[in-house]
């Protein structure tokens, strides 16, 4: 139980990824809140989850909305104390976009806001509570799009979320509060049969990725087997992005 006493948060954790981390995180002793655009599946993700014995919380939590960020941060310390780990996983994922020919300005500073913003806003949010704890850790969604051809909104956002990774790693070190990304490949999921061809035929290994694979990954991250590791992003792809 390498997280007991500690109180994670994880966005966009209603389902999917989000919800194996939350998993995995509350397999290891933390206690885990979990923040969803469906508050409903937020609510039904942390029902499943206690039923292991976790202690859990679900909210709805847009993270566009910097209201909604500010009270799930002060709920979760209200009910539990405080905030030692946040996991940055909510996101959009969109096609590939022609930035200029294909994609409205709208459209842009959305996909932009709610990958890379809305990090930045839950990560401010969460600083002073990890300050009065002592330090915390914090886990930004990257993407192994972003080290290939910056083909979409998505990819660029993905990039850009590294580059946050480790500006925010240098302005929270003296806080004792260690920030990192992860920058899953492609896992289990639908992805056109074309696509699938293209980048299986890139990957080290020969199988599709699945959301465990990135479970010890995030463990790692997050607990004390990491303490020295800060401003890095852990690319967990098979070996598409391999390169000296």
């Amino acid at each position: 139980m390498k997280l007991e006493g500690k109180v994670a948060l994880v966005t966009g954790a209603g389902s999917n990824l989000g919800k194996m981390y939350a998993a995995a995180l509350a397999g290891e002793g933390a206690t885990v809140v979990i923040g969803d655009l469906d508050g409903d599946l937020a609510r039904s993700a942390a029902a499943e989850i206690a039923d292991t014995g976790a202690v859990t919380m679900g909210l709805e939590m847009d993270v566009g909305n910097d209201s909604h960020i500010e009270s799930a941060v002060e709920a979760t310390i209200a009910r539990f104390g405080g905030v030692d780990i946040l996991v940055n996983n909510a996101g959009l994922a969109r096609g590939r976009w022609n930035l200029c020919s294909e994609l409205s300005n709208d459209e842009w500073r959305h996909i932009m806001w709610i990958n890379v913003g809305a990090p930045l806003a839950c990560a401010r949010a969460c600083r002073p509570s990890m300050v009065a704890r002592g330090g915390g850790v914090i886990v930004n969604q990257s993407s192994m799009g972003a080290y290939g051809a910056l083909s979409s909104a998505y990819s660029v956002s993905k990039l850009a979320i590294s580059g946050l990774t480790v500006a925010l790693a240098h302005e929270f070190g003296v806080d004792n509060i260690r920030v990192n990304g992860i920058a899953p490949g492609v896992m289990n999921g639908r992805v056109p049969p074309e696509a699938l061809e293209r980048i299986m035929s890139m990957q080290l290994l020969k199988r599709r990725g699945a959301p465990p694979d990135l479970a010890g990954t995030l463990i790692y991250l997050v607990t004390d087997a990491s303490s020295f590791v800060t401003g890095q992003i852990l690319i967990v792809d098979g070996g598409v992005a391999a390169r000296p």
